[in-house]
């Protein structure tokens, strides 16, 4: 028998969610070494400024901690802590408002918008992880498709109040360091649920395939990001369904640019900054690493001793 349903904790379990589909398409990776090398972070340097660039996944685990000293050393030594959205920041009201935003009104649902074998897959995945039906059927299919990719790894043990993003905004509210967003909530929320009509059903057949992998891929996401291997999160980033390329596009790589200018804005001055974004905003030939050593910059990835 399934366990019953409980309602999460919203502020933090939502808007994880909603960073974390930024990087639904690495969240299937090979199997990591077992002692790392390297950590998902770069040093980048312009003459005496340095920016500090750690990928984030949303959603972590107690395993993650303690954090490598090399990160936690980069923390220390920063100024500024620039993050994806403040989380901390938005209140249980705004999270309510952006998840009825993400909600069929009354005498609709999710299952009059999908194929029938969509649909017979959204619901027996929904079933699986104990999420009624009947609550399920009223998401829109982003919101679905944001549910299905958190839902085995919360069963698994992750939790939004484990994210590295929450993790240093919690450090840098007690240490009163200055906190910058690169994005808003608001933006967010309104890319995530651009996903034309026409590519809904397959964005959410892909999506639900993806978080119905076996048990013993719960965690790969975390096991992922402990190895360090940037390239093969790199690789899991073109993992997806050639009709989702332009969505796909704007989901990740289109917001890249803008990251990286912030980042190097830090490397003209003002730093050092602590940069905490979504590791698949960091790695490929996209990536906000390839575009700052594109400008010139000297960034490199630093070793997890």
């Amino acid at each position: 028998m399934n366990a019953p349903f409980r309602r999460p904790n919203l502020r933090p379990f939502f808007f994880a969610a909603l960073l974390l589909a930024s990087s639904i398409g690495m969240a299937q990776a090979p199997k990591p070494a077992a002692a790392p090398k390297k950590i998902l972070m770069w040093k980048a340097q312009s003459g005496p400024n340095t920016v500090y660039l750690l990928g984030s996944i949303h959603i972590g685990s107690k395993a993650m901690y303690p954090l490598a000293k090399p990160i936690d050393d980069a923390y220390k030594a920063s100024k500024v802590l620039v993050v994806e959205v403040n989380i901390n920041n938005v209140d249980l009201g705004q999270a309510a408002d952006l998840m009825a935003k993400g909600k069929y009104p009354d005498g609709d649902d999710l299952w009059k918008h999908l194929s029938k074998p969509t649909a017979e897959k959204v619901k027996k995945f929904f079933t699986k992880y104990g999420f009624p039906e009947a609550v399920a059927g009223g998401f829109k299919p982003w919101l679905a498709a944001i549910m299905a990719s958190v839902l085995p790894m919360m069963k698994a043990g992750m939790e939004a109040d484990l994210g590295i993003d929450k993790h240093f905004l919690d450090l840098a509210a007690k240490d009163k360091k200055e906190v910058v967003e690169a994005e808003t909530a608001d933006f967010q929320f309104k890319l995530l649920s651009s996903v034309p009509d026409s590519i809904a059903d397959i964005y959410l057949s892909w999506s639900i395939g993806e978080a119905d992998k076996p048990k013993s891929d719960d965690l790969k996401l975390e096991k992922l990001w402990r190895s360090g291997d940037a390239e093969a999160l790199g690789a899991e980033e073109e993992q997806y369904p050639k009709e989702l390329t332009g969505f796909m596009n704007s989901l990740i790589r289109d917001r890249n640019p803008h990251m990286a200018d912030l980042a190097e804005k830090y490397l003209k001055g003002g730093g050092p900054c602590f940069f905490v974004v979504g590791a698949g905003h960091l790695v490929g030939k996209d990536g906000v690493v390839a575009l700052l050593q594109k400008r010139g910059y000297k960034v490199e990835q630093v070793s997890a001793q």
